[in-house]
C-alpha cells in the first residue's frame, strides 16, 4: 500500500542514518513543504518507544533540521530586502504560492510582533515558513532568529516526538501513522494546487495595472 511504502521509506532513512536521518528529513520537509514532517517526528517518537532513539535526541535532531530548512527561505529574503524580494515575487511568487500580496501580509504582522511570530509559528504548518521571509526581508539579526527558530521548532519536535511515544501503545500505530501521512500529503498537494490556480488568476488579473508601495513596518 502507498501509506506502508511512504512510512518504510521514512523509517529506514531514520534507521539508516539515526539522528541525521531526522536532521535531514526535517530540513527537507521545511525546504519541500508537502514533506510531512508531522509524520516523521512521531515515527521517530514510536522509535523511541523501543528503545533506538531517545526523546531529547529526536528533539534536538528535528529542531535544528527544522532550523537549517527555514534558513534556506531566511537567509536570501535577507539578502536581497524588501524591495527586491518583492520584485523577485512578483514573477516567481506565484509558483511558490507566495504571492507579494501574502508577503506584505506577514511583514505587517511580523512588524507587529517581532521575535514572538517566528517563536509561537513554529507549531503551525506553513507559517512558520512564511514566517522567515519577512523575518529576513526586515533585517532581523540572525543570531536572534535562529534563537527563536531553533527553540521553537525544538519544543515542538519534543511535542510530536511524545506522541509518538505515546502512540506506540497502539496496535498498527505505524498503520496509522502511515495513513495519516499520506493524507496529509493529498491535503499538502491539493492546497499547493489550488493556491497556485489561484495566484496565477490574480496575476493575470492584476496585469497592467499599478499595485500601490506601501511603506514597510519593518
Amino acid at each position: 500500500m502507498m501509506s506502508g511504502g511512504l512510512t518504510d521509506w521514512l523509517v529506514q532513512v531514520m534507521h539508516q542514518l539515526d539522528y541525521v536521518g531526522i536532521f535531514l528529513l526535517l530540513v527537507l520537509a521545511r525546504v519541500v513543504p508537502p514533506v510531512p514532517a508531522e509524520s516523521v517526528i512521531p515515527l521517530a517518537g514510536i522509535g523511541a518507544a523501543t528503545g533506538e532513539y531517545s526523546l531529547v535526541g529526536i528533539a534536538v535532531a528535528g529542531g535544528l533540521g527544522s532550523l537549517v530548512g527555514q534558513l534556506v527561505w531566511f537567509l536570501p529574503s535577507r539578502l536581497m530586502g524588501r524591495e527586491r524580494l518583492e520584485a523577485f515575487l512578483k514573477t516567481y511568487g506565484p509558483w511558490l504560492t507566495i504571492p507579494p500580496k501574502k508577503v506584505r501580509q506577514s511583514t505587517e504582522w511580523f512588524g507587529r510582533h517581532g521575535w514572538k511570530a517566528v517563536l509561537f509559528s513554529q507549531p503551525v504548518p506553513g507559517v512558520r515558513t512564511l514566517i522567515s521571509i519577512p523575518a529576513g526581508a526586515c533585517r532581523m539579526p540572525i543570531l536572534v532568529y535562529s534563537l527563536c527558530s531553533g527553540f521553537g521548532s525544538i519544543l515542538w519536535t519534543l511535542v510530536l516526538a511524545w506522541t509518538g511515544y505515546m502512540l506506540s501503545t497502539w496496535p498498527f500505530a505505524h498503520r496509522l501513522v502511515g495513513y495519516f501521512t499520506i493524507g496529509l500529503l493529498v491535503v499538502l498537494v491539493g492546497l499547493y494546487l489550488y493556491r497556485l490556480v489561484r495566484n496565477l488568476r490574480e496575476m493575470r488579473q492584476a496585469a497592467g495595472t499599478k499595485s500601490r508601495v506601501t511603506p514597510s513596518p519593518c
